[in-house]
């Protein structure tokens, strides 16, 4: 009944679907968990208020894997559950561990195939807890990486749950043989050559001789680790509204030196983290950040790089660039205002808006033309007598030289009438009783 009680607290907690989809690999853990699903669902009360189905991920790893793909269609069948059947190509590429390669291509096929707002429910179970938490200690992982799994993580438009978390593996194997069940014992999973396997057939068996109730307290320490990343992250999020440089664009090195130290390490954590495209930080560039780019001098332009990201200085102002992306645009293209225009980087969108932004009556056919910089443009902003090159104009606002060539400028025939994110410019300007069109920026 453990199981049962487990499983049908944890569906009732989380959001409704369409369909939940178990994560059937054809081992024990998951069988039990897909039996324990069939068994529930048989019930006149039960809270699965959705369809049920399984889905197989063939790896292609193992000489016996289109034997276990067979074996798996017949239990579902058994059962009288749905299942679909996935390949992938798990080959880990240079550097990449198998297991990694593996997880990696399973849960991208899992993403890619899942129905919108369905739930994937996997067989995680406490020891697979203990285990990963014991990964993340050998890697010097943070608060956030010691709070290992998740009962429920967000899986892109989908919702992952692991109802067999505060359940121990033996439960599960009880569970299995008791009600006569026949599952696949992948031989990979004995091999200790790899890190995960190590732990658990060689380091946990000797701990929990003089430590029985092991893995249940190291679950309990995860979910110390999960509350105390809560924090950190609530805490990060507020001091990053208070460091932000102009314009959102970067961190104001003297805002950042408000904060304590470790207080500037987690915004900066944050900050990286947050946004889409960059490479997560180790704590060696983090100190390379605080000891190199904070204290340079202010007419300096230091670097700090990793993979394809870099983090640099102008102005007394942070910035990080993804370096495969920090390309030079060039041309032009034109944009019909009533749909969206998705640059590399960006896009535009375009609202009416009485009394801002450009005369929508100066735009023939809803027509604009987007440009980017290429050296001795001129404009006359909004407010202002004489015209400009635009070279001063990104001075005077402290905009880093590698944006420059980013911002895209909107032309009415040879006429640049806007700085995207900056200024419009005469005469082009709407007045307060005329309509306009106000273009916005979105980073992608």
């Amino acid at each position: 009944m453990i199981l049962l009680d487990e499983l049908q607290a944890t569906l009732k907690n989380f959001p409704k679907a369409q369909c939940c989809w178990v994560a059937y690999s054809g081992g024990c853990d998951s069988h039990v968990l897909l039996h324990v699903l069939a068994s529930l669902i048989r019930l006149e009360t039960n809270d699965v208020n959705c369809d049920v189905a399984a889905i197989h991920v063939n790896h292609g790893l193992q000489s016996r894997a289109d034997s276990w793909s067979r074996h798996c269609a017949q239990v579902c069948n058994e059962l009288d559950i749905q299942l679909k059947l996935l390949k992938v190509n798990a080959k880990a590429k240079t550097g990449q561990s198998p297991e990694a390669a593996a997880r990696e291509a399973r849960y991208h096929a899992f993403a890619e195939f899942l129905p919108q707002n369905d739930i994937l429910l996997v067989a995680h179970h406490q020891d697979d807890q203990a285990e990963t938490l014991l990964l993340q200690l050998m890697r010097g992982a943070g608060p956030r990486g010691l709070s290992a799994m998740p009962v429920m993580k967000v899986m892109g438009d989908n919702t992952l749950l692991r109802p067999f978390l505060n359940v121990s593996q033996q439960v599960i194997k009880n569970y299995a043989v008791q009600h006569q069940l026949h599952w696949i014992d992948d031989p990979s999973n004995s091999d200790t050559r790899f890190d995960r396997n190590r732990i658990r057939h060689e380091v946990l068996p000797v701990l929990k001789q003089r430590w029985p109730s092991l893995s249940k307290t190291l679950a309990r320490v995860t979910q110390h680790q999960a509350e105390a990343a809560e924090c950190l992250l609530d805490l990060a999020q507020n001091d990053y509204s208070r460091v932000q440089a102009k314009q959102n664009l970067g961190i104001s090195i003297s805002k950042l030196g408000q904060l304590s130290v470790a207080r500037q390490k987690n915004v900066l954590r944050y900050w990286i983290e947050q946004l889409n495209g960059f490479d997560a930080i180790t704590s060696a560039h983090l100190n390379r950040i605080f000891n190199e780019v904070i204290p340079a001098a202010s007419d300096s332009q230091p670097k700090v790089t990793w993979q394809n990201t870099q983090i640099c200085r102008y102005r007394g102002v942070l910035y990080v660039l993804a370096l495969e992306k920090n390309t030079l645009l060039s041309g032009s293209q034109d944009w019909q205002i009533s749909t969206i225009l998705e640059l590399s980087q960006q896009r535009l969108i375009a609202n009416d808006v009485w009394g801002q932004g450009i005369k929508k009556s100066l735009i023939t056919g809803g027509n604009l033309t987007i440009r980017f910089r290429e050296g001795g443009e001129r404009c006359q902003p909004s407010g202002r007598a004489n015209h400009h090159s635009l070279k001063n104009l990104f001075q005077e606002w402290a905009i880093p030289p590698w944006l420059r060539s980013q911002i895209p400028l909107v032309y009415i025939g040879s006429e640049i009438v806007q700085i995207v994110g900056y200024c419009l410019c005469e005469p082009y300007a709407a007045a307060p009783d005329e309509l306009g069109i106000v273009i916005v920026s979105e980073y992608l």
